[in-house]
């Protein structure tokens, strides 16, 4: 009778603690961020929600490699604007004094002594036709002494030339050309960068997405750790009375240490991604992280051929490919046109006079009284131009290169936004079977806890039940951030990303003052 009466005690006593472990994990069950699901996703920053295209526009104002990246995008047309420098007006001027004395023995023809001043400016100018244009002026003043007289004398220049390329780089054939390879460089480096930029962009949104993650975990972790410690209590209580063996709190001992460096792992990644995430927006102060992720489950009605048309049009590694292509075939053009031999055309006029009277001598020169004309034509062919057959060899087989360049990435866009529409389509199915997941977790955790209370289960079997809860819905969170870092990527994918949240890029982009 005694023997029944303390197994009934120890049973009561059992069932007592099972139903306080009972109520206390369920008092202070997971509570991970709460996940708020929207058409489009959103940042949550001290306090205030900003939408996508906002988070965008402070990424494009605060992030280092973007405000660096964004000059690398207004010097993109250097070569261009250098070569422009060929057709900028060159103003020269020019002035001296000269003075010389004579033996007696030229006297009669130049005199005891000369002195002279000279000063000249001119104005050229090239333009894209091949044509130079040239005019200025020069004035000379003398004085001679002779043995009867000094003579003094100012003698003005006015003129002008023209002169054109008729054969190689004909009326600027050549020039033309170079003109549209660089222009087409300088695009090819403008939209490279912006692409690049917009792939910062990405890592920005989905690195302010991995500190919501880690927050979550870092929580999770340390609920864990809370609800392991109870256990341990419990499993302690029960070794005192006899209901469990003393290797089960060894076990239990096992577990805490576990859970305790999972924390202080969990605490650093979460310092690290905080840290990561003011390092790429700028910021010095620390950030206030809500309890909430503002995420999209909205599937996007995608046509894939339609994706990849419009990638081909505006993908910046493909189009630098067509344009390395059209480069290619205008350096063709250029060499085979330096091929020709050089026929330049020239007239010049010349207005002058030599008078005592300054006012006199620039009367008759500016009336053309003394004029000069001078026409002529010169023409250079080299014989044996191997540098010129070597540049148009090597210009054809450029041309074979960029073929198959072109064939190549159009083989990547295709690829690349035809993967990353998959990854929407998978992304989105996991995140779905992960959220089915959870759903069955909390419906098995919430019937372990009735149980408990019956004391058909031990604390363990909850433990793991909450361990199989927390997981999943770390998952969920994860999944659902996976999925939409995917619609984003298949946005930079098309090289739609700022246009899609109609981003002004060349706002953002310095203009000279």
């Amino acid at each position: 009778m005694k023997l029944k009466l303390n197994a009934l005690i120890l049973l009561l006593i059992y069932g007592l603690i099972s139903g306080a472990l009972a109520q206390e994990i369920e008092t202070n069950s997971a509570k991970a961020i709460e996940i708020e699901l929207a058409d489009e996703p959103a940042v949550i920053l001290g306090g205030y929600r900003i939408t996508l295209s906002e988070a965008i526009r402070k990424a494009i104002e605060s992030n280092h490699d973007i405000l660096t990246g964004k000059y690398d995008v207004a010097m993109a047309d250097s070569d261009y604007q250098k070569f422009l420098t060929k057709y900028s007006p060159v103003f020269a001027a020019e002035g001296g004094l000269s003075s010389s004395k004579y033996p007696e023995a030229m006297w009669s023809k130049y005199g005891e002594s000369s002195k002279s001043i000279y000063s000249s400016a001119s104005l050229a100018k090239s333009f894209s036709s091949g044509t130079t244009v040239a005019a200025g002026i020069k004035h000379t003043y003398s004085s001679t002494e002779y043995p009867s007289a000094t003579v003094n004398a100012h003698n003005p220049i006015i003129f002008a030339s023209i002169e054109q390329e008729f054969l190689k780089n004909a009326f600027g054939y050549n020039d033309r050309k170079q003109l549209e390879i660089l222009k087409n460089a300088s695009s090819m480096q403008k939209d490279m960068i912006i692409y690049n930029l917009s792939l910062v962009v990405v890592s920005v949104i989905v690195d302010y997405w991995n500190v919501i993650i880690n927050k979550n975990n870092m929580d999770n972790s340390a609920l864990l750790l809370q609800e392991t410690k109870r256990v341990r209590r419990i499993v302690a209580d029960n070794v005192k009375l006899g209901l469990s063996e003393q290797f089960e709190l060894n076990f239990w001992n096992l577990r805490v240490a576990t859970s305790e460096a999972s924390l202080a792992s969990a605490q650093q990644k979460y310092k690290d991604s905080v840290r990561k995430f003011l390092q790429t927006v700028n910021m010095e102060s620390e950030i206030t992280m809500q309890e909430k992720a503002v995420l999209s489950n909205k599937v996007p009605d995608i046509n894939l051929d339609e994706a990849i048309k419009r990638a081909y049009a505006k993908r910046a590694d493909y189009l630098n490919a067509e344009r390395a292509l059209e480069n290619a075939k205008l350096a063709l053009d250029m060499y085979q046109n330096e091929a020709l031999p050089s026929l330049k055309g020239a007239l010049s006029i010349s207005s002058m006079d030599y008078d005592e009277s300054l006012g006199a001598s620039y009367g008759h020169t500016s009336s053309a009284q003394y004029p000069t004309y001078e026409a002529k034509v010169s023409l250079t062919y080299p014989l044996d131009n191997k540098d010129q057959k070597i540049k148009e060899r090597n210009a054809r087989w450029n041309i074979e290169q960029a073929k198959t360049q072109l064939e190549k990435y159009r083989r990547i866009v295709k690829d690349d936004v035809t993967s990353k529409y998959e990854n929407i389509q998978t992304t989105y199915e996991l995140y779905t079977k992960a959220r089915e997941a959870r759903i069955q977790a909390e419906l098995y955790y919430n019937k372990m806890l009735a149980n408990l209370r019956r004391g058909r289960f031990t604390a363990a079997s909850v433990r793991e039940a909450l361990d199989a809860l927390i997981g999943t819905k770390e998952q969920e969170l994860q999944l659902l951030v996976a999925y939409n870092a995917s619609l984003l990527e298949f946005e930079v994918a098309k090289n739609e990303l700022f246009e899609t949240y109609k981003i002004d890029v060349e706002k953002y982009i310095p203009k000279e003052k």
